[in-house]
């Protein structure tokens, strides 16, 4: 069941250092009552435009295991290609990182898509120390760690509730738009000797614990 968020608030202060957007978000399953808070914040730097941006997840006691944590945006289709500098090429997993080199790599969303007979996960990349959305004038977002905890990112022709409700590749609907996802945290993929091998529980994320995605966002 995909959760459900009420949205009671903004904060917001402008001053001559710059901006500043506070947004908190109860997000709890179908049919209950609220279980656990996301704050989102972002402050923008006057002098420069950089976007500080932090989402924090404080932790609950009576939610599920989370499959990931984070924040997920529909761009204009253009911005299809991503630069990253993190474990690549290839997507990486939390158990799936020795697969990946340390290094500067490029790649489009159409090449992260994986075609797997049942749409699922894909494009991901771990342990991101920045990352760079861009058209093909080489113009864009460039997203990087701002604190202590690298990032993940995936940059794909379909958005995740796109590739969970469709069952076969044939259902995924016509490509109009790039979704990047920015993540703090993401749940291995299991399958160690079959697809129906569980995750082990050292790559879950329990609802119990807090997670941060830190990042600063820039334009150019």
């Amino acid at each position: 069941m995909h959760p459900r968020l009420r949205c009671p608030g903004k904060t917001n202060a402008v001053n001559e250092v710059g901006a500043r957007w506070r947004h908190s978000s109860y997000v709890g399953r179908t049919g209950r009552n609220p279980s656990c808070q996301v704050a989102v914040r972002y402050e923008v730097d006057a002098a420069s435009g950089r976007v500080h941006l932090t989402a924090r997840y404080a932790g609950a006691t009576d939610a599920p295991t989370l499959p990931a944590f984070g924040l997920e945006w529909t761009l204009p289709k253009q911005y299809e290609n991503l630069r990253f500098y993190g474990l690549g090429p290839e997507e990486t997993y939390h158990d799936r990182l020795h697969g990946g080199k340390l290094g500067i790599f490029e790649r489009t969303a159409a090449e992260d898509n994986a075609p797997y007979l049942v749409p699922q996960e894909t494009g991901n990349h771990e342990d991101l120390r920045w990352a760079e959305v861009l058209d093909a004038q080489g113009h864009g977002m460039r997203i990087s760690q701002a604190g202590s905890e690298h990032f993940a990112a995936s940059l794909l022709p379909y958005s995740s509730l796109m590739l969970e409700e469709a069952t076969h590749q044939n259902e995924l609907p016509p490509v109009r738009h790039t979704f990047l996802r920015l993540l703090a945290a993401q749940m291995g993929v299991g399958g160690d000797d079959s697809w129906g091998a569980p995750v082990h529980e050292q790559y879950q994320l329990p609802a119990d614990r807090a997670y941060t995605l830190d990042v600063n966002l820039e334009l150019f």
